[in-house]
This record gives structure tokens, C-alpha cells and sequence, in this order.
């Protein structure tokens, strides 16, 4: 075992004889840190051979291939957002399994990406995995997704590292920057023959970042940090001798832009449909506002389990119907005393018929022609109203949620691609699926974590998408949606973004902008003092889309040939 020191102190690296693969086949020749051999590309996939409707991009063809060939399956994904590191993944992941050379794989994600990680394996590939659970299906291999967070807890790390993994595969591996981090430390620990990492921006802010990653992959590829150091780092943002470490990188890391593929990419155009509210939305939305503000200041501490009041708050803003529902659980035998009797008994009856403006504007988001559009709501009783009034307008709409099975899910894809206009989903609808037949995504109310509306928007706007996509919102004003619509527009320019890259720009993790917006509101008496709270969030974020822009520049500037951040972005 190599033993390998750094200025902090001694450090015991992996024993690379124990984990790592067989020497390459091909190994990586002098100066070909951006080509790939000829005789490379002879080697047939043997994976794409099963899947004769599955094609992949030049770029995506190269990486699979250098992964493969040239770094011996373990290997640095770091392509700008939006290319598809996950399709890249997926087809080494799926030509492993050809070739019998991976039983047990695990990949580890946000927890955010737990969920839509499994739809895509099984929609693209036709691999089913498990979810944060190791116990294999009816003596099937072991195919696991996990959340990081979740499989790095003391009750869970160790039988994840009890198990010999062929091949991991880590997601947003950015996370792993920090060697003193548990994190760090249990991918390091875990026993596995191949790993990809996942990330387009591998440095963050230092230089050791990106040092840390590689050492993940091969300990001792960059030698000691201090000798590392000393070669590569004039301060802790800035490399020297740029082109030997790009060419060390070569061999390990494999990334391209977005204008070295050539590709074009979508534009997006946002338009937004402000919904005055009747005079009984306006009152129910107050009344449910004041309760609420109320009741949390009655509750101890211990007491503040925000969650019920966020859905209700959240509801309330997409139909009465669905906050009606809510709240009868809520207050279901006394069960949740904080809300008097008088006030539940007035807004179970406003909530119960309560109408709802944002239907009669759905035809203004629809535009008025036949054009495909996908409607997404978070909630069951919302999806029920649009679906009734769509279809007595005669607009031909089908239902996309959660509780259908497999097959009903994919028949009603089938139907929004043959012969119906509409596709009205849930959530369910966000993870997964890609549905680039349709360039058109109607918001009906916006989420409070705009991962989930980025997530909606990939499913049309990403890399495969013919026509220039719509993203239509529809805002009730008056309401907490004009302060979150603020936030997104001005202060993270989320619609201007790609999809991929928000995960760097909210806070850090661990702190929920849904939460911070539910006490926002809860905490404060009036618009104004609300207004307030919100705009002091927008600065935070607004200071982390600063950071981000930042991170990214310097990402470019060493690892790419450019050597800094193209303009030519989706718009």
C-alpha cells in the first residue's frame, strides 16, 4: 500500500492494487488529451445493438468510448450542462451489463434526482432499480439508487460498503469536493470496480477541488497534494503550467461544450398570464393567510411542523377544491386546534364551491391553435377541474399522474403524441419522461422549489428538441405566486438558464427555499412586511447565481480549449 502525504498532515490513500480495474486495453497515447484513436471507434457497443431506436450524439459516442477504452471505466463526465452525462452513463453502464462485466450497481444522486433517475433508466434502457434499498428483487443483481444523503447516514454506510460494487456511478459529483467530508469519505470507502462521476463544474472554487475528485477515481494519479500544488497552482484559483494539466486531465476526465458539438439548441420564450382573482379567491386567500400567520405564532418550537400549512398555502393557489381537501384533514376531529371553529367552518365553505379564475385563462395559454401542450399542476383535485373543463370545450386532453401503472402511463404518452392535444400531469409527469414532440409547458401554478419547475421544463426543453419551446405561467395576483415569480425571473433568471444548472445556484443543501418562502409568508402581518422578507431571500439567491456565473467562468477557463464560457447558450 502507497502511503501519500499533504500539507495538512498524513494521508492514507486507497490501495489502488485492491479496487481498481485491469489495465486498459488501449491506453491513452501522448497528446491525444482531445482525440480518441481510430481503432477505438472500431470497437463495436454492444449495447446499442440492443436498443436499435437509441442513438447517441458524436460527442456522447466519444465519451462512452473513452470512458470505456481509455480510462478503464473509471472517469470524470464533466460535459457542459445540458449535453447528457446521463445519457453517457447510462450506455457505459448498459454495455458493462452486456458484456458480464457489472452485476451490482449503485448510483447516488440528490435526493431531489432519486425519482427521476429511475424513470429514465427504465424509459431509455429498460433497467428497473431500486430505490435506497440493497435487497436485490426475487434473486435479481443488485441494482440500487440512492440518495447520497440517505446512504451516507451511520445506519446505512456500512451495508452500503459491504457490497463489492462493479460499477458506481455518482450524480452532482461537485458534492464531493472535499475530502474531510463524510461524504468524500464513503464514496472512498465504497468497494468498486468502475466509477463515474458526474459534474460539469469539477472545480468550485479551488483548485484542491477538482485534485479531490481525481483522487476518488485513481489515488496518486496527481501525485501528493503538495506536490500537486506546487506543480499546477499559483494561488487556489489559478493553474499553471495550464496545458500539462490538461493533458493529466485528458486522462481522466472527458468533457465538451456546447460549442465545440455544434449542436443547436432550443431557444425559450416565457410569457406570463397574471389571473385576477373573484372577490371569494381574494377573501379565501386572506382568511387562509391570516389562520395561518396566526396559528404559528401559537405554536411552541417543537410544534412548528410547517409541512400541512405549506401544502394548503400552496393549494390555495391552484384550486379551491384541492386546499378544500386539505383542510378537512387538517381539522378532521380536532385534530389540529390552531385554527378556530368559526374560521374552518368559513373556509371550508368559501373553499368547497370556491371558482376558479386561472381555467378561464387556459385558452389564452393554449394560444388559441392546436399546438401540443403539457399542463402540469401539482395536485390531483386541480388536474381533475382542468381535465372536466378542457374536455367541455372540446379540447381533447389526457391525464398523466402518479397512481397510474406503467402501462396506463405510457398509453397516455401514446395518446398526447397520436391525437390529443393536451397532456395534463402531476409531478409524475416531470421525472423521466422526455416528451420533445411537444415544445409548449403551461404552468397552472408554480412550484415553491424551482427544482421541480426545472424539472417540468426539461421535459420538452433540452438536447433532441426541434422548435423553440414556450414556457406560459399563470399567476394568481395577489398571492404569494407574484413573489415567487419575482424570484425566478429577477433575482436567478431562471428561465434564461439551462436546464442543469439551478442545483448550483439555490442555497446550500440542507436549507429549503420552499421552507424559507412558508415562513416568509407565516411570519409576516401584511404584504409589505412580506415583500421585505422575500427580497432579502431574492439577494441571497442573487449573490449565489453571482457565485455560480463565477464558478462556471473558471471551470471554462481551465478546462476548456476555449478557454472561457460561450455566449452562444440556450436563450
Amino acid at each position: 500500500m502507497e502511503i501519500l502525504f499533504d500539507s495538512q498532515g498524513l494521508q492514507l490513500l486507497e490501495d489502488t492494487a485492491r479496487s481498481l480495474p485491469v489495465p486498459l486495453p488501449w491506453p491513452l497515447l501522448p497528446g491525444q488529451d482531445q482525440g480518441v484513436p481510430e481503432h477505438i471507434f472500431a470497437e463495436h457497443l454492444e449495447s446499442l445493438e440492443a436498443l436499435p431506436n437509441f442513438r447517441l450524439y458524436p460527442h456522447q459516442e466519444k465519451a462512452v468510448r473513452r470512458v470505456l477504452w481509455q480510462m478503464g471505466g473509471r472517469a470524470i463526465l464533466a460535459d457542459e450542462v445540458g449535453l447528457g452525462k446521463t445519457i453517457e452513463a447510462g450506455v457505459v453502464l448498459l454495455e458493462y451489463l452486456h458484456r458480464g462485466l457489472a452485476d451490482k450497481i449503485l448510483i447516488l444522486t440528490p435526493a431531489a434526482l432519486v425519482k427521476q433517475w429511475q424513470a429514465e433508466l427504465l424509459e431509455k434502457f429498460g433497467l428497473a432499480f431500486a430505490i435506497n434499498c440493497l435487497a436485490p428483487e426475487s434473486g435479481r443483481a443488485l441494482r440500487v439508487i440512492a440518495s447520497i444523503d440517505f446512504a451516507k447516514r451511520s445506519e446505512h454506510a456500512g451495508q452500503f460498503q459491504s457490497v463489492a460494487w462493479d460499477l458506481v456511478i455518482v450524480d452532482e459529483a461537485h458534492r464531493l469536493k472535499n475530502r474531510s467530508t463524510a461524504a468524500w469519505k464513503f464514496v472512498n470507502q465504497l468497494q468498486k470496480t468502475y466509477l463515474l462521476l458526474l459534474t460539469a463544474t469539477p472545480i468550485q472554487n479551488d483548485l484542491r477541488e477538482l485534485y479531490n475528485l481525481v483522487t476518488l477515481l485513481w489515488p496518486g494519479k496527481l501525485k501528493t497534494y503538495p506536490e500537486f500544488k506546487q506543480t499546477f497552482m499559483l494561488d487556489r484559483h489559478t493553474p499553471k503550467n495550464l496545458g500539462e494539466l490538461r493533458r493529466r486531465l485528458g486522462e481522466v476526465l472527458v468533457r465538451s461544450t456546447r460549442r465545440e458539438t455544434g449542436l443547436r439548441f432550443p431557444s425559450r420564450q416565457v410569457r406570463t398570464i397574471f389571473v385576477k382573482p373573484t372577490p371569494l379567491e381574494a377573501e379565501a386567500y386572506r382568511l387562509v393567510w391570516r389562520s395561518l400567520h396566526k396559528a404559528y405564532r401559537q405554536m411552541s418550537s417543537k410544534e412548528k411542523n410547517i409541512l400541512p400549512m405549506v401544502v394548503l398555502l400552496r393549494e390555495l393557489c391552484s384550486s379551491g377544491r384541492a386546499a378544500w381537501a386539505t383542510l378537512s384533514r387538517m381539522t378532521a376531529g380536532g385534530r389540529w386546534q390552531y385554527i378556530g371553529a368559526s374560521d374552518a367552518q368559513r373556509l371550508s365553505e368559501l373553499l368547497w364551491g370556491l371558482p376558479n379564475s386561472k381555467l378561464q385563462y387556459l385558452q389564452q395559454a393554449l394560444g388559441g391553435t392546436e399546438e401540443k401542450a403539457i399542463i402540469f399542476t401539482d395536485f390531483r383535485p386541480s388536474q381533475e377541474e382542468i381535465l372536466s373543463f378542457l374536455r367541455q370545450q372540446g379540447v381533447k386532453a389526457a391525464a398523466y399522474h402518479g397512481s397510474l401503472s406503467r402501462q396506463a402511463k405510457d398509453l397516455a404518452v401514446e395518446a398526447f403524441q397520436k391525437d390529443h392535444q393536451v397532456l395534463v400531469s402531476t409531478e409524475a409527469g416531470s421525472e423521466g419522461r422526455n416528451l420533445q414532440f411537444c415544445r409548449k409547458v403551461i404552468n397552472f401554478d408554480l412550484p415553491w422549489n424551482p427544482m421541480r419547475l426545472e424539472q417540468r421544463i426539461g421535459r420538452v426543453h433540452r438536447l433532441g428538441q426541434a422548435g423553440d419551446v414556450e414556457v406560459v405561467n399563470l399567476v394568481l395576483e395577489g398571492t404569494i405566486e407574484v413573489h415567487i415569480l419575482h424570484l425566478l425571473e429577477k433575482k436567478i433568471r431562471m428561465f434564461e438558464q439551462v436546464v442543469g444548472e439551478l442545483d448550483l445556484i439555490l442555497p446550500v443543501p440542507g436549507r429549503s427555499l420552499e421552507n424559507e418562502l412558508a415562513r416568509a409568508l407565516l411570519e409576516s402581518e401584511n404584504e409589505a412586511a412580506l415583500a421585505r422578507r422575500v427580497e432579502a431571500l431574492g439577494e441571497e439567491l442573487q449573490a449565489g447565481r453571482r457565485r455560480y456565473d463565477e464558478m462556471y467562468q473558471l471551470n471554462c477557463s481551465i478546462l476548456d480549449r476555449e478557454g472561457s464560457r460561450q455566449s452562444d447558450d440556450f436563450q
